[in-house]
């Protein structure tokens, strides 16, 4: 299965605004930019809709933002996303029991978060991959980013690429190699930072 990414900017703001203050406010959002997808993804491979599952995403950074500022990660305790994924189910069943779904609420109380970790996995690279390429996109040529994206991301033919950005087959295999590099090594780093959040920007 395979569910929309979060990217409401209205919900983005709301939550910054109800979790950050003036000091903190840039290391919220670059959680909230590291997260939200995960969050939203897994809220709605529950059953919830999309304004459900927006309203368990807030409610969690709600949670972390009382959490993450004493948090202190322990990799020998177990991954960061064990924590996060365990939250997100908490607060889907809060959901479900505050819409009263008996039959679906049945299903999910049934589910240990643990028993869908192909998933959270699937999601927790494809959060990673997101953000990676959220941040090479303003170091790289608009029309670059594109083909490479349209390309390597989206799978769409070479001859249709080639054509459509008015690139060479050479000049478009230099743009996939470059790009390439650059958004394995910059995923690299989002995952490390998803896997250890740095939670000392978000104390008073």
């Amino acid at each position: 299965m395979t569910y929309r990414h979060f990217n409401n900017e209205a919900t983005r703001s709301s939550v910054i605004r109800a979790v950050a203050d003036t000091g903190n406010q840039a290391a919220w959002q670059r959680l909230f930019d590291l997260y939200a997808g995960f969050i939203f993804s897994i809220a709605r491979s529950k059953g919830l809709s999309e304004d459900d599952a927006d309203d368990v995403l807030q409610v969690v950074f709600s949670d972390l933002a009382r959490n993450l500022p004493t948090f202190q990660y322990d990799r020998a305790k177990g991954k960061f996303r064990s924590y996060l994924t365990g939250l997100v189910h908490w607060r889907v069943k809060d959901k479900f029991r505050e819409r009263n779904r008996d039959a679906a609420l049945k299903d999910v109380l049934e589910t240990k978060p643990g028993d869908d970790n192909g998933f959270s996995e699937r999601e927790w690279q494809a959060a990673a991959l997101e953000e990676a390429l959220r941040r090479i996109k303003p170091e790289v040529r608009p029309d670059h980013y594109a083909a490479f994206v349209a390309s390597t991301v989206d799978g769409q033919d070479t001859e249709a690429v080639m054509k459509l950005y008015g690139l060479s087959r050479d000049n478009l295999y230099q743009i996939r190699a470059r790009l390439t590099a650059k958004l394995r090594e910059t995923a690299a780093k989002v995952r490390e930072e998803m896997d250890a959040p740095d939670a000392s920007g978000l104390r008073p």
